[in-house]
């Protein structure tokens, strides 16, 4: 089902209660309590039967409208709503032939139905305006004013706008909850993909790796190659429990570890590594960061660069992988790759350049803001290392 702007799908129980039909159906019910005196008013009269007759036809019909239709049109257009109320002030006007000028206490019906339907200014400006045409009615039939109903119309218009007002407020706040749950969902969406792609990838290109190498040692070097078959076995016992973390959001990336497996994986595929033999340097709250570029760098080396040496350095706010080898833009069709860690360490608050570098080979650096004090002191060692 269309909602009221027909711009949405929405269930009939949604539709009732984001625009306030329920709510208006039940208020307007109630209120024709308020009526009873105009029906019996009509009925004892003494007028003539075809009179009476249609003037409770009117009644009716007021009540019927009155009752069914301003709650469906909350959030119609404006030339809907504004023959919504003219077409209940139509209803009302001929009730001066019978009930002279009480018959003007409908219109604090039509007024309330202004309230709920037109902008705040315009709903006070129509009570105002049927307030002011009422007193003038009572002069015109030579009846006292009836300030009370006419005060009481205003009043009950400005009360119809600011329940109007919480109305749109919970609709919007409904829309907003709903966007905020869907960018979530599709955050954590993002998330996992991303860490799925950095495990996978690394995983299965240190797998790749040593099975290639158990394979050419097999027959020649039996020991190392089973040595390499258990290493590739363990690689998929690890990246199947890394899996599983990671969609559970609990998987937790350490600096250290990542230079260790670098270290293996870049051994393995007959590339020199040169890493750190301490990461103390580095700022604590940057290392988990640090290692998804350690990774991510680490694997494109030893797919793509063709390198024969790897050099990653670390200071206390900064890491750099640097190779020899033909380069990589880091990228793949589907946007992973060096520019999905570009956008994770944006995320951070840091940087990350990548690229070729004039004396050849590719380097990859990611800096991030960290405290600096006498602990990060510009003289440690590797902080010391080219930038």
């Amino acid at each position: 089902m269309k909602g009221p702007l027909g711009t949405e799908p929405l269930d009939v129980a949604d539709e009732r209660r984001i625009t306030g039909r329920r709510r208006w159906e039940l208020g307007a019910l109630l209120a024709q309590l308020f009526l009873i005196s105009a029906y019996v008013a009509v009925i004892t009269s003494d007028l003539p039967i075809v009179t009476r007759t249609w003037s409770l036809g009117l009644l009716a019909a007021f009540t019927a409208f009155y009752i069914l239709v301003p709650g469906r049109c909350l959030f119609a257009p404006l030339p809907v709503k504004i023959a919504v109320v003219g077409t209940l002030m139509a209803l009302a006007l001929p009730q001066l032939l019978v009930m002279g000028s009480s018959a003007t206490a409908m219109w604090i019906f039509v007024a309330v139905v202004g309230g709920f339907l037109f902008p705040d200014w315009a709903a006070m400006g129509l009570g105002i305006l049927l307030a002011v045409a009422m007193l003038l009615v009572d002069l015109a039939y030579g009846d006292p004013p009836s300030w009370e109903l006419a005060l009481t119309m205003v009043a009950l218009t400005a009360f119809m706008a600011g329940f109007v007002g919480n109305i749109k407020l919970n609709r919007e706040l409904r829309r907003t909850r709903e966007a905020l749950a869907i960018a979530a969902v599709a955050a954590e969406r993002e998330r996992i993909g991303r860490d799925l792609h950095d495990i996978l990838g690394h995983s299965l290109t240190a797998i790749t790796v040593k099975a290639g190498l158990a394979r050419r040692l097999v027959g020649r070097d039996d020991d190392a190659a089973a040595t390499e078959i258990g290493e590739v076995e363990r690689l998929a016992r690890e990246a199947l429990a890394d899996v599983r973390a990671t969609a559970s959001g609990y998987r937790k990336v350490t600096l250290a570890a990542e230079l260790a497996v670098a270290r293996s994986v870049l051994g393995a595929a007959g590339v020199v590594a040169r890493l750190p033999a301490a990461i103390d340097d580095v700022d604590p709250s940057v290392r988990e960061l640090f290692g998804y570029v350690v990774r991510e760098a680490a694997t494109n080396v030893v797919r793509h660069a063709h390198a024969t040496s790897c050099t990653i350095t670390a200071g206390p706010g900064w890491v750099q992988i640097v190779d020899d080898g033909a380069g990589t833009d880091g990228t793949s069709p589907s946007g992973s790759g060096l520019s999905g860690l570009a956008d994770r360490v944006r995320a951070a608050g840091g940087s990350l350049t990548a690229g070729p570098r004039p004396e050849g080979g590719f380097a990859v650096r990611a800096c991030m803001p960290v405290p600096t004090g006498p602990t990060r002191s510009a003289a440690s060692t590797l902080d010391r290392q080219p930038r």
